[in-house]
């Protein structure tokens, strides 16, 4: 039987607010986000869930107090004391190998306060796979913390080609060309002079594009870190770095993106994304971009996509990371909508959330849900809509009640919204 009062941490006494506050912090702590499917984290991490959902329950814990005192009520205190102790000790000493080995994707508190990048390679993906060998991070960051994951183009034994390789190349693709172009035109007996030139110029461009492509050398490097995210580019040589930033998350507030598939005929024709990385109305970073997967996943190569996506996936960590401090000194964490006036962004504060209640803030007066006053939390199109217990719909043109909408395509911090919705007032989003 597991002792899931040691399990949190708190005493057999302890109240449903002490077992909630444990539950954020462990839950945070052991985040799925931070270990990429490590099998010790998760399953730490399924332990405390399922002690929380024993715990919170007011007649589960009840059933499992009366087998607990059967089962821990034959060790004394002092015994009970040592054996929480080694188990303290052992998974101290499990979590401390991750702590200090700098190629792991884990990282403790003690990460999260150091800004200073260690100089080591990553020697995982964005994706959690191993790095082969060959893969060549011409450029490292210097201000997001410890490497958490890092992508890069270039392998090593690929080099810029030589004045002497360029020429060659375009000389050769030049003389394919001509022999193309000669071979239509005689062998197919062109006597239109547009034709001849058409046929003379398309291959003739052609073979330029092709030897100017095998002739490139530009290539990106991306890295996540525990506090920000960077990304390099080079071009012509490793050392010619052409486009650089580093982002850490202590200069940022908010993150808004927007996803829009697009169609043509009812046909997909592809997705634009925005990511918008804010420091209050201020942009710190902005990027507009499309990708063409109808699924949602562009290749490995779409690294500003990817980037992005990643980093969003820290920046929802590290705010968690930092929610139990806002609700010890605000009481709530706070979420804004975002709008587009005048060629800047605006910051509109739009929602307050608390243990046990979120609230909605207005112009004409704010409104409150306590968790057990919430009928029911909905998404329809691109909105969530939460409603109170003393809403009703009699007809499609009445209505009573309180029922408040969240536009999310407006709302900063989406994916952290979502966890805290789920810590706070216990409901999940998929």
């Amino acid at each position: 039987m597991k002792n899931y009062y040691e399990i949190l941490e708190v005493s057999v006494t302890a109240s449903l607010e002490q077992i909630k506050k444990a539950y954020r912090q462990k839950a945070i702590k052991y985040h799925p986000d931070k270990h990429f499917g490590d099998k010790y984290f998760a399953e730490k991490f399924i332990e405390v869930k399922e002690a929380y959902d024993i715990l919170s329950d007011q007649n589960k814990r009840a059933e499992y107090d009366i087998k607990y005192k059967t089962v821990f009520a034959k060790e004394t205190e002092p015994q009970q004391q040592e054996t929480f102790k080694e188990q303290k000790r052992k998974e101290k000493e499990k979590e401390e190998q991750f702590f200090y080995d700098p190629y792991r994707p884990f990282y403790s508190y003690q990460d999260r306060v150091v800004n200073e990048t260690p100089q080591f390679n990553p020697k995982i993906n964005h994706w959690g796979e191993p790095l082969p060998d060959n893969i060549d991070f011409f450029k490292l960051p210097k201000s997001i913390g410890k490497i958490v994951s890092g992508f890069s183009t270039l392998t090593k034994d690929l080099q810029p080609s030589t004045g002497k390789e360029t020429t060659l190349r375009y000389l050769k693709s030049i003389g394919i060309a001509l022999a193309i172009s000669a071979a239509i035109i005689f062998g197919f007996s062109v006597q239109s002079p547009v034709w001849m030139i058409i046929w003379g110029v398309v291959p003739f461009g052609i073979s330029l594009w092709i030897a100017s492509k095998a002739s490139e050398f530009k290539h990106t490097n991306t890295f996540i870190g525990v506090n920000g995210f960077a990304e390099f580019k080079c071009e012509g040589t490793r050392d010619n770095i052409v486009s650089s930033f580093e982002i850490n998350f202590k200069d940022v507030t908010d993150l808004l993106r927007v996803t829009e598939v697009r169609k043509q005929n009812f046909n997909y024709a592809n997705t634009a994304f925005s990511f918008v990385w804010l420091k209050d109305n201020k942009v710190v970073r902005e990027v507009n971009d499309l990708h063409y997967s109808k699924e949602g996943n562009p290749e490995k190569e779409h690294t500003t996509y990817w980037l992005n996506d990643f980093a969003e996936r820290y920046w929802t960590v590290y705010l968690l990371d930092n929610m139990e401090k806002e609700l010890e000194s605000k009481g709530y964490v706070e979420f804004s909508l975002y709008g587009f006036q005048n060629e800047q962004y605006v910051k509109i504060p739009y929602i307050q959330l608390g243990i046990g209640y979120i609230k909605f803030m207005f112009a004409k007066g704010d409104t409150t849900y306590n968790f057990n006053e919430i009928k029911r939390v909905y998404t329809k199109g691109t909105n969530l809509f939460i409603e109170h217990s003393n809403y009703e719909k009699k007809f499609f043109f009445f209505e009573s009640g309180n029922k408040n909408g969240i536009p999310l395509m407006n709302l900063s911090n989406r994916q952290f919204f979502f966890r805290a919705m789920e810590l706070l007032l216990g409901y999940k989003f998929s």
